[in-house]
């Protein structure tokens, strides 16, 4: 930026600078000094614009890609011209912005037929729809609107004859029906039948003649000729209007969908005697409408029942019929009156309440479509030479076996108010029941896809299962009623993912057995063991639902483990890691439960549910590496943590409640006569020896990982890299805070430098640092570990000077009866002088030794360490000694200093450079 600024031509730069904020300061007072009218303003808008429209006639021929967009632009302009005229400023009334629109709108579709532009003519209809919503105040009349319109769609059925521009009847399209929606939505009522009617059917031919018009343009040419957005949307959107018309009226839709097939159908017919050969398509289109709207008439006159049974049957066997004769029309015409059918059923049912359907043996509905759809299946999959006839087989094999469970969930659905006790049971039964009966069929005709359905099916039924337990029942009476539709899927995923690890040996059988394996399992340890161990608590006073819980999933994962060699399925030895889970689980507990209760430890059940957890997981441990079974590393590293960090955590709240309560849980009368003696125990000790106790733990865990043995093997590398470290340095952050806040004086013992309680933790986690580093630095590192580690020593030297410092400043605060705290210690004179006098002391010995060393570059590094405590001392003098105004501290601060800096410049001064070699004598 600065180069920017400074650099090149400076004068033009700044020239352009000034200029730009004086037309700023122009323009400012322009605007506020100077009024033109706004007519001239729109007057001004129109000539420039109406010079732009002729300049891009004038260039349509040699700049067509420049007219084209200057002519839209211009006429733009004019457009939101007569817009802000009417609707802002309130010049002109609305019937001549209406005019003035249309007239523009006429134009640009005029300037876009004779230049063939299609753009234009889009931007043109899109305008003159827009028009109408413009100028509108809210009060205008339907009839004219749509009268507007209708003129608009004859313009476009006019360009239609001339030019084939389908983005323009579709823009057309969707201008009308929206608009016609919306009115239709917000405005219509009864007494605009007629009208509405009129403009829907005048609307509907002018879209029909369009699709007839561009086919008619496109068809010669060999083109796609048919528009099906016209073709199949015009009378998709127009039988829904009709609806909301005629939805009042008796047989108002069934003969309004009669009325429209019998159109299509006699559309069809004079197109084939007039244009058979070239508009077979667009022919054959309108036949199947026909006979869709003919089809239609059908549900609309008759009861939705029986509508879906007979069409049902119709397309069952217009389905066989087409596949008999390879009609491929009409097979998929029989598939549509199929849907149809299921539709309508499906429809007929949502309309009746539940006494209605408990009495209407709804059940034989779903019987009879199950069938239909199950011989379709048979019938496509009798199909040879087509891998879409097994696909769509397939697809009615799962929709018959939908409605086959679904008939049975009706019919438990109805009747739920007397079968409420059993109603999960019920459910999970027919779930299972299907099942059955499409393994039976994969068994009998060797149909491998329906095994895959027969486990959706086992899906469904635990899906169904989990939402009455979710949303149904309470959780008092969810528990018990869940039981026996647990132990159905439970056993029914057992025994299938069993089959599946018998009879498929690939990767997917072997992928699918494991999944089966891991639902049952999932159903076993949730709500079977839920329900067993809730069953089981009031018999078991000792434990409550919880213990339970955990005990008996640790006691079952050791069942799956046996299980999976005495059957031989590896893969239910990852069942048994439910056990580390419980552990995991539990220990996390336990940690939350003996941190956030700081009255007492919790009862002897958690502890013993605790051991009992540890076991387990230990036996499993052990049992897994006796049979070579792979657990992935970060697995087992997470094992070891919870099984051996879990326990250490829990020697701090154990143990400072333990020895908070033996040394002070004596009766109140001791603590008064103790107390009357000036006997003061510091509440301190339970820290401090809970602490030492945790080191302890890591100086054993670092003997044997070094060993290693038991606990830390097979991953004794990892400990001592990683879990022994983390130990060590939470016993050194602990070591830091406790030296920076406490004064090191410990009742009742008397305060004596380093012997005290805390210099003594401190000289216990250095040895466990020392003892850490050791080790660490006995495996092979990486060069970036290893370059830490190398700089570790360093780091411990500073680390030392600083407990050094720490250790006189309480030495200081005990001696001269102060407070162990910032703001009282740099208030001490004595205090500061001290400090002065002990870092200039650190710089001689520092500056000297370093004169000692034989490299120039670790001499010169080390002085100049030296130097800058030297410069430390310097500053601090005339910062913080400086302010103590006449006092003998700040005498002995600066003399003493001022003497120590000379002996370090007599004795240690700046490392001389090595003298220069002398060059050679040259004889004379």
């Amino acid at each position: 930026m600065k180069q920017w600024l400074f650099s090149g031509n400076m004068v033009a730069k700044f020239g352009l600078l000034i200029l730009f904020i004086g037309v700023g300061f122009l323009l400012k007072y322009a605007a506020e000094r100077v009024t033109v009218p706004i007519e001239v303003r729109l007057a001004a808008v129109i000539l420039a614009d109406m010079a732009l429209l002729a300049f891009g006639w004038r260039i349509r021929a040699t700049r067509r890609a420049i007219g084209l967009p200057v002519q839209g632009a211009a006429l733009a302009i004019l457009m939101l011209t007569v817009f802000g005229a009417f609707q802002r400023y309130q010049l002109i009334p609305a019937s001549m912005a209406f005019a003035l629109l249309f007239i523009l709108t006429a134009f640009t579709c005029l300037l876009a037929v004779l230049q063939n532009a299609v753009w234009l003519a889009v931007f043109g209809i899109a305008g003159g729809f827009a028009a109408p919503i413009m100028i509108s105040t809210g009060q205008g009349n339907h009839i004219a609107l749509f009268s507007y319109y209708a003129l608009l769609n004859a313009g476009i059925l006019a360009i239609a004859v001339k030019r084939s521009w389908r983005m323009l009847n579709l823009l057309g399209f969707v201008f009308t029906f929206i608009i016609g929606t919306g009115w239709g939505v917000l405005q219509y009522s009864p007494e605009n039948y007629l009208s509405a009617q009129g403009f829907l059917i005048l609307y509907f031919l002018f879209y029909v003649g369009l699709a007839l018009a561009h086919a008619a343009r496109q068809a010669p040419q060999m083109k796609e000729y048919v528009d099906a957005t016209l073709v199949f949307a015009t009378p998709v959107l127009a039988i829904g209007l009709q609806y909301a018309l005629v939805r009042d009226k008796q047989f108002g839709m069934a003969l309004s969908a009669l009325a429209l097939g019998l159109f299509y159908a006699g559309l069809a017919i004079v197109l084939w005697r007039r244009r058979g050969a070239n508009q077979k398509l667009l022919i054959d289109s309108f036949l199947a409408m026909g006979v869709v709207f003919g089809t239609l008439a059908l549900p609309f006159a008759l009861d939705q029942r029986w509508t879906s049974g007979a069409w049902a049957l119709e397309g069952a066997g217009i389905v066989w019929i087409g596949l008999r004769q390879k009609r491929v029309l009409t097979w998929m015409f029989g598939l549509l009156v199929q849907a149809g059918a299921w539709i309508s059923f499906v429809a007929a049912l949502a309309g009746i309440d539940i006494g209605t359907a408990a009495n209407s043996n709804v059940w034989l509905g779903f019987l009879l479509l199950a069938g239909a759809a199950f011989a379709m299946a048979v019938n496509f999959r009798a199909q040879e030479g087509s891998r879409g006839f097994l696909r769509t087989a397939n697809v009615f094999l799962a929709l018959a076996a939908l409605w086959l469970l679904g008939g049975a969930w009706a019919e438990v659905i109805v009747n739920a108010e007397r079968l409420d006790a059993v109603l999960g049971t019920l459910l999970v039964a027919s779930a299972m029941a299907t099942a059955v009966v499409l393994a039976l069929i994969a068994r009998r005709i060797n149909w491998q896809i329906a095994r895959a359905f027969a486990l959706c099916a086992q899906l469904l039924g635990g899906a169904a299962l989990l939402y009455l337990a979710l949303f149904h029942w309470s959780s008092v009476l969810g528990a018990e009623r869940m039981l026996a539709g647990a132990l159905m899927i439970c056993a029914g995923a057992l025994f299938s993912g069993w089959t599946a690890h018998r009879t498929l040996a690939d990767r997917r059988g072997r992928w699918l057995a494991a999944s089966l394996l891991g639902w049952g399992a999932c159903w076993w340890f949730g709500p079977v063991l839920v329900t067993v161990a809730e069953w089981a608590a009031p018999l078991v006073k000792v434990f409550n639902v919880i213990d339970l819980y955990l005990i008996g999933t640790a006691l079952c994962a050791l069942t799956f483990a046996r299980a999976a060699t005495r059957f031989d399925w590896p893969a239910m030895r990852f069942v048994s890691a439910s056990a580390w889970v419980a552990l995991t689980a539990g220990t996390c507990g336990l940690l939350r439960l003996v941190y956030e209760q700081s009255a007492r430890l919790p009862g002897a059940s958690v502890w013993m549910t605790f051991a009992v957890l540890w076991a387990a997981g230990e036996y499993l441990l052990a049992y897994w590496a006796a049979r070579a079974w792979a657990l992935n590393a970060r697995v087992l590293k997470a094992l070891h943590v919870v099984r051996t960090v879990g326990p250490w955590l829990l020697i701090w709240p154990v143990a400072i409640r333990s020895i908070n309560t033996w040394l002070f849980g004596m009766p109140v009368e001791q603590q008064e006569l103790l107390a009357g003696a000036g006997w003061r125990v510091s509440g301190d000790w339970a820290r401090c020896l809970t602490v030492w106790l945790m080191m302890a733990a890591l100086f054993w865990l670092a003997g044997r990982g070094r060993s290693e043995r038991w606990p830390t093997t097979p991953v004794a590398m990892w400990y001592r890299n990683a879990l022994i470290p983390i130990g060590t340095a939470w016993a050194l952050m602990m070591t830091v805070v406790w030296n920076l806040q406490q004064d090191g004086a410990m009742a009742p013992l008397p305060y004596l430098p380093i012997l005290n309680p805390l210099d003594l933790t401190t000289g216990f986690a250095a040895l466990l640092a020392i003892t850490c580093y050791r080790a660490r630095g006995a495996d092979a590192a990486a060069p970036a570990v290893a370059a830490v580690l190398a700089k570790l020593p360093t780091v411990a030297k500073f680390a030392a000077y600083a407990w050094f410092n720490l250790m006189l400043l309480r030495t200081a605060a005990q001696v001269l009866g102060i407070d162990y705290h910032v703001d009282a210690l740099a208030a001490s004179q004595v205090v500061q002088s001290m400090l002065s006098l002990t870092w200039c002391v650190t710089a001689l010995i520092v500056m000297r030794r370093a004169g000692r060393r034989d490299d120039r570059a670790a001499r010169l590094r080390q002085w100049l360490t030296g130097a800058a405590l030297l410069a430390v001392v310097v500053a601090k003098l005339f910062i913080a000694d400086l302010s103590n105004v006449g006092s003998m501290a700040r005498i002995v601060s600066f003399v003493g200093v001022g003497v120590l800096m000379l002996i370090i410049g007599y004795l240690a001064p700046f490392p001389a450079a090595a003298p220069a070699p002398e060059p050679d004598s040259v004889p004379a």
